[in-house]
């Protein structure tokens, strides 16, 4: 018997690692003012990983230029597919997103690791368009 975790956690495990791979090389290719971080969610039928990302004016005065967003990557509760949520609301207890964002989720198929992280980054670059350069 061999201990592991379970899927969904990789699946956005690996999304995120795509998705942060890309940002990071934004960051440092156009010194640009955004910043996040990774955290777990867990509501009993999805877990993963969401991003949080910030913008700031300054980094010394911390001053915010944008509303944070907010991206969570997992499994889909009922397949395997990869499912997306993107809200700009702080999220709620153990880290989960409201019925709002949830409504609106995306579902990318469960080997598109690619195209969902292309759909994420698209997204984060759309909303932070000013700190990223557009």
């Amino acid at each position: 018997m061999s201990f592991q975790k379970i899927r969904s956690i990789k699946v956005s495990e690996r999304v995120f690692d795509l998705v942060c791979e890309e940002l990071d090389l934004c960051a440092t290719e156009y010194n640009k003012k955004i910043w996040g971080y990774l955290q777990t969610f867990n509501n009993c039928r999805e877990q993963g990983y969401y991003l949080t990302i910030s913008s700031i004016a300054d980094f010394n005065d911390k001053q915010r230029t944008k509303e944070d967003m907010y991206v969570w990557a997992c499994e889909c509760r009922n397949s395997d597919e990869i499912m997306i949520v993107i809200s700009y609301k702080h999220p709620r207890i153990n880290g989960m997103f409201d019925e709002e964002a949830y409504e609106n989720r995306r579902f990318f198929g469960y080997d598109e690791l690619q195209p969902s992280a292309d759909f994420i980054i698209n997204q984060v670059k759309k909303h932070f368009a000013y700190e990223m350069g557009k």
